[in-house]
């Protein structure tokens, strides 16, 4: 049979790894690990940088919305004011009102926990929420049972305390803001996202303006109390005007500072030029001409004050979200910029990776494997053995004719090779002829001593008992003289296929000789050795056996000797013959019937020499 060495089956077995081979890997491996990690590192980066940016982003929108949710809960002080100051009897109006921006406010918190997860998630920032939402609602309850009372038993005190507790609540959103805007600036600090920088002064510019419209809430609100009760304002009152103007101009100061910093777009520019407009020049002379009237009387009402005062600040807020705006879209275009990049680098590597392995793989086909099969071949031949070489017509011109030469050598030895197969083959088919037994299928006298000692060297290693027993056809004889030959033969072929269907997969039939069988039970006690060989007398005592075409069948029994190792484990030759003697007892009890080896059968066989 001609053996083949196709092109790219790879390196032969025979002659192990030649230094070719061996250069090639080493060579290969080095050059795809080195690919590898550099693919690894590069994406690795581009990773981690999506990663920040999209962390940037998603805590960009939760600030956005936090600021929102504050922005509403200061708006709602102004209504809550107007009803704390009311004096007409008649405030449905402006329950209406509150009941709106409380809306609004709840509103801004769903659309702020549905962001973060207050309800699925618990952190810091979930946890505060929560905990600020319930203390709201006390705070609401406590403002409609006040606003119930006349307006002189609500009085100064409670009024002034009500509304520091409502400034309060952006007192414990502030942390929270800057948390937020830490969180985004810690994501943006690699230089490798080059906006980072802008990012961060966005966020710091758009904390500036929610701080100075909190702040000129507050000074709103700190008016509520004096435009209530048309009084002049206490100098605890005037002094907390004075403070919370020194805030609004210091933060005024900082963001117009801070917009100063290069160009800016003109969403931003226009709402800044508004704000300067609206709040600095006309609320504030607004608020500069209620502090200089003489007259308490043309004090104007806190919901009157509130709806002049706070349109005005609403440029405040417009700058704050066109700055949030500006930074959503930037921290947007950096995440995708970011993806942008990882997927390009993903690509490129993966393409040059592919590259480079398929580069491999043809100077493994076309210059390795040749060589390694020419060598191969060249040795085989040398030590009297062939290898045909089989390749494509693209290998390099020289490397093909030392193949094709080599194949010219090949009819002599495969010629061999097939005549060794063939008396490989008629070997194993003697060897199994050797050990069965042509009648009856079984294993013959050799076949069983053959598997028997196996199968009982495993029972003594695994401390397994087993059985032995020797099955003895009775009166074959009378068959034979009676029938002929041929009703033994086909006596013996049922007795052997009863054998067969019933054996296990572990338990070795044979033909001991003549009208006599051998069986070992691997695994099995007397017990269920008796029962075993029981079973097998019965069925050939009950059924009616074929002994030819043109002869009536007959009625067989057989009888059986059977022993046991308990814990000794004897030579298995003891075994046999103990089995022997007890087959020996069985016919001289009458045949027919299953005989266990014990002392009696020992004692009454002792004079005969069985094996």
């Amino acid at each position: 049979m001609m053996h083949t060495i196709a092109q790219g089956s790879g390196m032969p077995r025979a002659g192990g790894t030649s230094s070719l081979m061996k250069s090639f890997i080493t060579f290969g491996i080095s050059s795809l690990l080195i690919l590898i990690s550099l693919a690894t590192f590069l994406i690795t980066v581009e990773w981690q940088e999506f990663r920040r940016a999209s962390a940037a982003h998603q805590s960009t929108i939760k600030l956005k919305l936090l600021l929102l949710y504050a922005e509403k809960l200061s708006r709602e002080r102004g209504p809550t004011n107007a009803i704390l100051g009311n004096t007409d009897a008649d405030d449905s109006q402006l329950r209406q009102t509150l009941e709106l921006a409380r809306k609004e406010t709840d509103n801004a918190y769903a659309r702020l926990c549905a962001t973060v997860g207050c309800n699925t998630i618990s952190n810091n920032l979930t946890s505060e929420l929560n905990v600020l939402a319930h203390e709201l609602a006390q705070e609401r309850e406590n403002i409609n049972d006040l606003a119930t009372m006349p307006l002189n038993e609500r009085g100064n005190e409670r009024i002034s305390a009500q509304i520091d507790r409502m400034i309060g609540f952006i007192d414990k959103i502030r942390p929270l803001i800057t948390a937020l805007s830490n969180d985004v600036i810690t994501a943006l600090s690699n230089d490798v996202i080059t906006s980072s920088s802008a990012i961060s002064l966005l966020i710091t510019e758009a904390r500036l303006a929610a701080t100075l419209r909190e702040y000129a809430g507050q000074l709103g609100s700190a008016l509520t109390p004096s435009l209530s009760f048309k009084r002049e304002r206490t100098l605890k009152e005037q002094l907390k005007l004075e403070r919370l103007k020194g805030h609004i101009e210091e933060l005024h100061m900082r963001l117009s500072a801070h917009l100063a910093v290069g160009a800016l777009p003109a969403e931003i520019a226009n709402a800044k030029t508004n704000m300067e407009q609206e709040y600095f020049v006309h609320a504030t002379a607004y608020l500069a001409s209620i502090e200089a009237s003489k007259s308490l009387q043309t004090l104007p009402s806190p919901d009157t004050f509130y709806k002049t005062y706070v349109p005005l600040m609403d440029s405040i807020l417009t700058l704050r979200d066109a700055l949030l705006t500006e930074a959503e879209a930037t921290t947007t275009k950096a995440k995708e910029d970011s993806l942008l990049a990882l997927s390009v680098v993903s690509i490129l590597m993966l393409v040059f990776l592919a590259l480079t392995i398929k580069k491999l793989r043809i100077i493994h086909q076309q210059v390795v494997v040749p060589m390694m099969q020419a060598s191969h071949a060249l040795r085989a031949i040398s030590a009297g053995h062939y290898q045909e070489i089989t390749h494509s017509n693209n290998l390099p011109e020289e490397i093909a004719e030392v193949m094709e030469g080599i194949n010219t050598l090949n009819r002599q030895i495969n010629a061999r090779i097939r005549l060794e197969h063939e008396r490989d083959e008629l070997v194993k088919t003697l060897t199994l002829q050797s050990s069965t037994d042509f009648l009856t299928g079984l294993k013959n006298r050799r076949g069983f001593y053959e598997a028997a000692n196996i199968e009982y060297a495993r029972a003594q290693r695994h401390a397994c008992e087993c059985c032995v027993m020797i099955i003895d056809i009775d009166h074959f004889k009378i068959v034979n003289d009676t029938y002929g030959h041929s009703a033994g033969d086909w006596a013996l072929t049922f007795i052997g296929g009863i054998l067969q269907d019933n054996s296990r997969i572990h338990d070795i039939s044979a033909r001991h000789g003549g009208e006599e069988f051998i069986c070992m039970l691997g695994n099995s006690n007397l017990k269920e050795g008796c029962m075993f060989a029981e079973k097998i007398r019965t069925l050939i005592e009950a059924a009616m056996v074929d002994i030819g075409p043109d002869l009536t069948p007959i009625k067989l029994t057989v009888s059986i000797g059977i022993t046991s190792t308990h814990d000794q484990h004897p030579p298995l030759e003891q075994l046999i013959e103990q089995a022997d003697r007890a087959l020996y007892m069985a016919k001289n009890l009458g045949r027919n019937r299953v005989q266990r080896f014990d002392h009696t059968a020992l004692a009454a066989t002792a004079q005969y020499s069985l094996l």
